[in-house]
């Protein structure tokens, strides 16, 4: 009966057990990990409740996998949770295979501790990043609403090429070196003229 239990709330995600309760399976969110392209699967607990949920098909599950009809899964079913109250009431805790422990609590409560579910359950799946360059998706720029494509034309625009001046630096320069040797050799020119002057007599 236990494996048909866990079988059935794995399956299902609840499993109401007549005269104990209702284990339920909840799963947490899942969680990206960028940096090693995965996703990290979501974290199931198996939880336990004392509403029963009246809604539930676990006898017609255990008909049809064992081959018997209705009525005698029911009584097999409530016979087998008769046993788990007994035991509960003789504070001797019950184990369900693969599913966890029951056990009551200092003030007469039936708590549950369930077994932490196997990786198997809980494998990460690999999430590498697709870029589609020739699709548009609308992106928030400033306070304004654009698209990747006008963000691309607009940056992909040619700015206005400046004119480059520097032949007009390097003749004002050659100008200037031009004025400066005419000025020297002019100035050694008088120097010299004034130096083989012969004297009056």
């Amino acid at each position: 009966m236990q494996h048909l239990i866990a079988s059935y709330l794995f399956q299902n995600k609840y499993c109401a057990l007549p005269g104990i309760g209702t284990l339920s399976l909840t799963a947490g969110k899942a969680a990206t990990d960028f940096l090693d392209k995965k996703i990290k699967a979501p974290l199931t607990a198996i939880t336990f409740s004392e509403a029963e949920n009246k809604m539930d098909g676990l006898p017609e599950y255990i008909a049809a996998t064992t081959n018997s009809d209705k009525y005698e899964a029911t009584e097999a079913l409530e016979h087998f949770c008769d046993g788990i109250k007994k035991s509960l009431n003789n504070n001797e805790p019950v184990i369900l295979e693969s599913v966890g422990q029951f056990f009551v609590d200092g003030s007469g409560s039936i708590k549950f501790q369930p077994i932490t579910l196997p990786k198997a359950f809980l494998q990460d799946v690999n999430a590498a990043r697709v870029i589609h360059p020739e699709a548009e998706h609308h992106i928030l720029v400033g306070d304004k609403d654009s698209t990747n494509t006008l963000m691309t034309e607009y940056f992909s625009e040619e700015a206005p090429v400046k004119k480059s001046r520097w032949w007009i630096w390097a003749i004002i320069i050659v100008s200037i070196a031009l004025l400066a040797l005419l000025i020297y050799s002019n100035s050694l020119n008088a120097s010299s003229m004034a130096g083989n002057a012969m004297p009056i007599q």
